[in-house]
């Protein structure tokens, strides 16, 4: 079934971000439309949604595949205030985390930097990428309505977790408004409360993580979140080493 945005945008609260919303059945990424879009100097709020993505991509360059009509997959040009930015990562997952429990209930985990997880396996993807210009462009792919089988190994969906489909409309919509909720939040409060909303959100902190540094895997107890948006990791020899990026995995109990 094809994406309905008239029903999106019917959810929609108006704030300080205006949201444009546009469709396209099939497209190679919608990061991509949105990097042009920014270029041509689209708006905060300028939104591109698919129900297929032949090329779409995750972090460090992996690709993201999902069957037809079966994910949320979209991308929004953002314009944050600077201090934002470096927390822009963790806040994007915080809102989308929001979203999914404020439209189904489903109460999902966060691990560092922008996984969003659901019964310990991965439910949805952050990329943030910052093209030449002011524009930040946050694409978010979301397993909305993907069976067991149509998942990657380690991935649940929605529909899998809750035992029937979702709306997807209705989970884009309570993303954007968790997501104009915060921005607004940070011009009024300052970020102060964003790393405490991440925090609230992890099963992460306090447990074993490994990672790789200079080639070679480094494993220690992830201890908290700086101010920077950094994974502070505390290693067996004492050390304290500050991670910001590069991707960190959770120590599964044997």
């Amino acid at each position: 079934m094809s994406f309905d945005l008239v029903r999106v945008t019917a959810q929609l609260v108006t704030g300080e971000i205006t949201w444009s919303l546009h469709y396209e059945p099939s497209c190679d990424s919608t990061q991509d439309l949105a990097r042009e879009a920014a270029s041509g100097g689209a708006a905060p709020g300028w939104t591109v949604t698919t129900d297929l993505q032949n090329r779409g991509r995750g972090r460090h360059g992996r690709s993201w595949t999902a069957p037809v009509g079966k994910a949320l997959l979209f991308s929004t040009v953002l314009q944050p205030p600077v201090d934002v930015v470096p927390l822009l990562p963790l806040l994007a997952a915080v809102t989308v985390a929001g979203g999914v429990e404020l439209s189904t209930g489903a109460a999902p985990e966060l691990k560092w930097p922008n996984d969003v997880l659901l019964n310990g396996k991965k439910l949805a993807g952050i990329l943030l990428e910052r093209p030449p210009g002011s524009s930040l462009i946050l694409g978010v792919g979301l397993n909305a309505n993907q069976s067991a089988t149509e998942l990657p190994e380690g991935a649940t969906s929605l529909a899998v977790e809750l035992g029937h489909p979702v709306e997807r409309e209705a989970l884009m919509a309570a993303i954007l408004n968790d997501l104009g909720n915060a921005y607004e939040r940070a011009d009024r409060e300052g970020v102060d409360w964003i790393l405490p909303g991440w925090r609230s959100r992890t099963a992460m902190l306090g447990k074993p993580v490994t990672f790789r540094r200079d080639g070679v895997l480094v494993r220690g107890l992830a201890e908290d979140v700086g101010a920077d948006g950094a994974l502070l990791v505390r290693t067996a020899d004492g050390t304290r080493l500050s991670i910001v990026a590069g991707d960190v995995e959770l120590v599964r109990p044997d």
